[in-house]
């Protein structure tokens, strides 16, 4: 395990396409990655960001409806299920637990509800009366997560992995039978159906998937989310105010600016904005440099907005050897406001490589 992301999720064309870019969270398929004009996942987080065997856990996922025109509602769903230990810690094992198979942990096992009750439905059912709702989820660790997960040479400590699986659909989901025909592992069998039983496109709903890495208590081993102390803006500080029982979301004021004027989108006003991470989120980790030291965390945020474009997706903030990249001057993004007035939403999200997440949202009035 090489500090896989905690929370991935997936957006398909006719085949899946689950692959995360290398320098954002945000999944591949969109013209810009940064505009949320769709059904989107943007992040998920843990708490605690490592888990022990046995101990609760509550999750949160930022999902958000970008579609202009919207038949019915987004709704987030859970899988009422933990995915222990799949073969070779892959996501796609787990959905042979959905009935096709007992890939992963039993169905019923001591971690959570099982996928029995879901398992024994057939394609065209709709799932709803069955599955948890909204942006919050809590599971205990299956007690047996580190001695089920097969060894893994060369690791600092043995580990034990529960995947857990979220949904956003604007509409309802049901069982979709895989195609007999296909051997690719990762067909996914959900579908999202309209209230004419129409089947879903990627632009109304998505799969997210949050991995939680379990240690034992004297292993030594634990990690947080990233703080968030304040947004900079233009120079500013601009309050983040956690948002209340939660660890690791955070919200500030709206924050004003005109519209662009200009035809051209690089000649609009640029404005200067970004996360302020102390440096006690930079955590030491126990992965060993080439030097011989452990390596610290990599520490990094991406920008989402409902408007508008960033001149980047995604800015480190600390480097696993050399920490602090700068100060704000040095790693803020650079957001270009749209040609008409309007009210809308930026996300950034604060990664760190080894699962951790936290997140600001930031209403914006543009006039």
């Amino acid at each position: 395990m090489r500090w896989a992301r905690a929370a991935s999720s997936l957006r398909w064309v006719g085949l899946l396409a689950g692959a995360w870019m290398s320098s954002s969270c945000a999944p591949t398929g969109f013209a810009d990655e940064t505009l949320v004009n769709t059904v989107r996942i943007l992040a998920s987080s843990a708490v605690p960001a490592y888990a022990e065997p046995g101990s609760a856990e509550s999750l949160q996922v930022l999902a958000y409806d970008g579609r202009t025109t919207q038949a019915e509602p987004m709704q987030i769903f859970w899988l009422p299920f933990v995915c222990e230990d799949p073969p070779d810690d892959a996501y796609y094992a787990c959905f042979e637990q959905l009935g096709y198979g007992d890939a992963g942990a039993p169905a019923g096992g001591d971690g959570g509800v099982g996928s029995a009750g879901i398992g024994a439905l057939r394609p065209g059912v709709d799932l709803t009366p069955f599955l948890p709702k909204g942006p919050s989820y809590q599971f205990t660790m299956p007690s047996d997560v580190l001695t089920q997960h097969t060894a893994v040479p060369g690791e600092p400590a043995p580990y034990g992995l529960a995947i857990l699986f979220n949904v956003a659909c604007a509409g309802h989901l049901e069982l979709v039978q895989p195609d007999p025909s296909s051997d690719n592992p990762q067909q996914v069998p959900l579908g999202c159906f309209d209230q004419g039983e129409n089947q879903l496109g990627p632009d109304d709903w998505v799969l997210g998937f949050t991995r939680v890495y379990a240690f034992a208590p004297d292993a030594g081993i634990t990690n947080s989310n990233p703080v968030v102390s304040s947004i900079d803006l233009q120079g500013s500080p601009l309050s983040a105010t956690l948002q209340q029982n939660t660890t690791q979301i955070y919200t500030t004021q709206p924050m004003t600016t005109p519209h662009c004027t200009t035809a051209k989108s690089s000649d609009c006003p640029h404005i200067a904005i970004g996360p302020v991470v102390p440096q006690s989120s930079w955590e030491v980790t126990q992965q060993i440099g080439s030097d011989g030291q452990p390596e610290n965390e990599e520490i990094w945020a991406d920008f989402y907005s409902t408007f508008g474009q960033f001149t980047g997706d995604a800015s480190l903030l600390y480097d696993a050897t050399k920490g602090s990249i700068g100060d704000p001057s040095v790693t803020d993004n650079q957001f270009l406001p749209p040609n008409t007035p309007g009210n809308g939403f930026i996300w950034i999200v604060v990664h760190d490589n080894r699962g951790g997440a936290s997140w600001v949202t930031i209403p914006v009035e543009v006039q």
